[in-house]
């Protein structure tokens, strides 16, 4: 199974369990595109600032 394939289960999977599907991204970034990788990281910090917490674990 290829990474856009997991990307694309783990969605479903999350949405089915009640938690926000874009806590999943999928990003490729070669390692020598260092500003593209700073760019990537900022939107994925940014995006999960503004999602809810995740539900607490019930004992």
């Amino acid at each position: 199974m290829n990474t856009y394939k997991h990307i694309k289960f783990l969605k479903k999977l999350f949405k089915h369990i009640g938690i926000s599907e874009n806590r999943v991204e999928y990003y490729f970034v070669s390692a020598a595109e260092v500003e593209n990788f700073l760019n990537a990281t900022t939107d994925i910090i940014e995006k999960l600032k503004k999602l809810p917490p995740l539900p607490k674990k019930s004992e």
